[in-house]
């Protein structure tokens, strides 16, 4: 269990880094307002990067909810086995 919890809080510390890096390496605030027709080509806002890291975020926290919930249930399920097996005995639980 502890191990598991080291590796998802390392995960979540390189999405954390990979987003400060990713923020670092936006172009400096201008004082003036210039079209998007008009920039070059290196000077426009990525955007992909940043809606695959999106993307990638919320497939990461639906993937620990999902496993979340598999194994509780997976719990719940040895325990009405468990009372059930108990029950079929004549034992009380």
């Amino acid at each position: 269990m502890m191990t598991t919890l080291k590796r998802w809080c390392a995960v979540v510390w390189m999405l954390v880094a990979w987003g400060m890096v990713a923020a670092a390496q936006q172009p400096s605030q201008q004082n003036e307002f210039i079209p998007v027709s008009e920039l070059p080509p290196q000077e426009q806002l990525p955007a992909a990067p940043l809606l695959i890291g999106a993307y990638v975020f919320v497939l990461v926290v639906l993937f620990v909810y999902i496993l979340s919930v598999s194994r509780r249930l997976r719990s719940v399920q040895a325990e009405i086995d468990r009372l059930d097996t108990t029950i079929k005995q004549g034992g009380r639980a």
